[in-house]
């Protein structure tokens, strides 16, 4: 992308710098991957659940994380048979199911959490915190202008 600014054109590769950053993220679980014998996608759910307890459906790591349903139906499955998570009808629509995080869960969910802060702590070292929010605001407007996140 070519930005035209004052002091001339300025080159950006962002969806390159995305695509890294993405990249390296998951890279950091690849020990933790090996030692729970579990999938990215197992992580990456059980992360979201463990980390916002007030999203408790499928359709919530849906919408909210953009991964597809057949996987995070798959993921959920792998979870509930490891005894990470539950799932049990909600009482008010047993159509849905309330997903939960297990306290058989607690090693690994202290792990993943681990590696998420030191993921942060590497990837905003040097950033002001007034640059971290901006950077927050920007990526959430250009989600929202590309469609995402319309019904949260």
């Amino acid at each position: 992308m070519i930005v035209h600014t004052r002091q001339g054109d300025k080159k950006y590769f962002s969806l390159g710098m995305h695509t890294y950053i993405i990249k390296k993220y998951n890279s950091l679980f690849e020990k933790l991957l090996k030692k729970y014998d579990i999938s990215q996608i197992e992580v990456d759910v059980l992360a979201f659940l463990a980390n916002n307890p007030e999203y408790q459906y499928a359709q919530d790591i849906v919408k909210v994380r953009g991964i597809s349903k057949s996987h995070v139906s798959t993921a959920i499955d792998k979870l509930v048979k490891r005894g990470y998570v539950s799932r049990n009808p909600d009482p008010k629509n047993r159509r849905f199911n309330v997903l939960h995080v297990e306290k058989k869960a607690q090693n690994i969910v202290q792990d993943i959490q681990e590696i998420q802060h030191s993921y942060n702590q590497m990837s905003f070292q040097d950033i002001s915190l007034d640059d971290i929010v901006t950077y927050h605001e920007v990526l959430q407007k250009i989600y929202h202008n590309l469609g995402g996140g319309h019904d949260e």
